[in-house]
């Protein structure tokens, strides 16, 4: 009997979890799909498809779930020597969860390429360690079909590769977003590196806006890259832990839902508004009222009533006021209005 079948419990337990973690995060990722195609977006037929195509590659990953949950806890009840090798299912799940990392970070790749000014140096990295996951990805799924019964330790260098691969890209992009959306912050020297165009004077009312703007874009970059970044760790550190158990499942089975959820949230965040609006109020109570014909302003109490409505009304400011767009600001919303 093989080491990882003499330990049923912490591996059934990690596989049970992992599948309704997974199972809760695919119904959020299900929600926002939803609501991408119901807000009318006006994406190209072949983005809409994208979209649609990673959302079935996802929903193959929760039926994949339900099968291995199902052979390991139903069809094989109490029979450990269904752990002495991977069942397709799951090996199955790991070349599917590849397919899913390799399109999401291909369309933030995409939005790197908008926002550095199409820097071939910083794009072309990053598309090389994306590949090389995804090539990680397809050699592990090889193996783990050619796995015979006890040999699941030759598996072992490439779960290292995958997991690092993984943990190198998720974080380069990461990491590359947040540099280029604080180089679009005002005031900052470190614009300069990615592009020539001017900034706004940090005490400029403006400002802010961008900033602000500039802020929540950060705030997806790092829930993008360093989150799914984070749970490749930790599945690399529970399989460096206890190699013997599939106790690093519990991280992996959820991995594609957290990439599927962070893009669809970036891809809906195009509706909350452009940076640069703002409110317009009007309190119809400081507007005179026209005279009409055969009006009257008499003093009666109807004549004493004044209409009282607020009109609030979105109005768009441009930043450049020298009659072009202003590039930075145009930076910073391209990555969210270019996936």
């Amino acid at each position: 009997m093989s080491e990882v079948a003499a330990l049923p419990g912490p591996t059934v337990g990690a596989m049970l979890i992992g599948g309704i973690v997974g199972a809760s995060l695919y119904g959020l990722t299900c929600s926002q799909g939803f609501m991408y195609y119901n807000r009318g977006q006006k994406d190209s037929f072949l983005m809409r498809t994208y979209v649609l195509v990673l959302w079935l590659v996802d929903s193959t990953n929760v039926l994949l779930m339900g099968h291995l949950l199902y052979d390991s806890f139903i069809t094989h009840y109490g029979d450990p020597t269904i752990f002495d090798k991977p069942l397709w299912s799951l090996v199955t799940l790991v070349l599917f969860t590849s397919i899913v990392s390799f399109m999401v970070r291909g369309l933030y790749i995409k939005g790197i390429w908008h926002l550095s000014h199409e820097h071939p140096i910083i794009t072309g990295a990053l598309s090389i360690l994306s590949v090389f996951d995804f090539v990680c990805g397809i050699l592990l799924s090889f193996k783990g079909y050619r796995t015979k019964a006890g040999e699941i330790s030759t598996l072992k260098v490439y779960l290292y590769l995958e997991f690092v691969s993984a943990i190198l890209a998720d974080a380069s992009v990461a990491g590359t977003l947040v540099y280029l959306l604080r180089g679009t912050k005002t005031g900052n020297p470190r614009h300069a590196s990615v592009s020539s165009a001017y900034t706004i004077h940090p005490t400029d009312p403006r400002a802010r806006r961008t900033d602000s703007f500039g802020g929540r874009l950060m705030l997806f970059a790092v829930n993008t890259g360093l989150l799914t970044a984070a749970d490749a760790a930790v599945a690399l550190i529970t399989y460096a832990a206890m190699p013997n158990n599939f106790v690093f499942l519990t991280p992996f089975m959820v991995l594609s839902h957290f990439y599927t959820n962070a893009l669809f949230a970036s891809l809906n965040s195009r509706t909350l508004g452009k940076p640069g609006d703002r409110v317009l109020s009007v309190n119809l109570s400081t507007v005179s009222p026209q005279r009409f014909p055969g009006s009257s302003t008499g003093t009666g109490p109807h004549g004493a009533q004044q209409l009282n409505i607020p009109i609030q009304s979105v109005v768009q400011t441009r930043v450049d006021e020298s009659g072009s767009d202003n590039e930075d600001l145009k930076s910073a919303y391209s990555m969210a209005k270019a996936l």
